[in-house]
């Protein structure tokens, strides 16, 4: 058959062709999953667990106003009074149970004058939520207690 203006080439020839090498990029590949996946593992911890650091020490410095806030909005109340108040509003992470791990101290003590101020200060014991050794491969030393403290003038 006649190629009316068309010219067909070959570029490679079959006897002269390279033999390809399967899989060498597949285990390239395999070999650099390997040395970055730890690493990524390790943030990815570390970033959880940092995590959940901060929603505690968000929800206790919530707490912590409320607390204030009640103290000073109930003067004649006790420290236990607002206590079981403050758990009561208090996040999960923070209510945990029962309160145990949240100490709080109230100064001055009940009953508070108008126009005083009235301070609420909270500790809360985190060695239950860190779940990775502490201090991490020896670098990174997660907290075990947070504290806060809020005032607020007495009504």
């Amino acid at each position: 058959m006649f190629n009316a203006g068309r010219v067909t080439t070959r570029l490679s020839n079959p006897g002269t062709r390279k033999r390809r090498r399967v899989g060498v990029g597949r285990a390239q590949a395999a070999v650099e999953l390997a040395l970055i996946a730890p690493i990524i593992i390790i943030l990815l911890l570390v970033g959880v667990q940092l995590a959940i650091i901060g929603d505690a020490a968000l929800g206790l410095g919530q707490v912590d106003y409320q607390g204030a806030r009640y103290a000073a909005v109930n003067p004649s109340y006790t420290q236990s009074q607002v206590q079981s108040y403050m758990l009561s509003v208090a996040s999960p992470l923070i209510a945990a149970n029962n309160g145990s791990y949240l100490t709080t101290t109230m100064s001055p003590a009940p009953p508070c004058a108008f126009g005083s101020s009235v301070t609420v200060a909270v500790s809360f014991d985190i060695n239950h939520l860190v779940v990775l050794p502490n201090p991490f491969l020896g670098i990174i030393s997660f907290p075990t207690t947070l504290t806060n403290s809020e005032s607020a003038f007495c009504e």
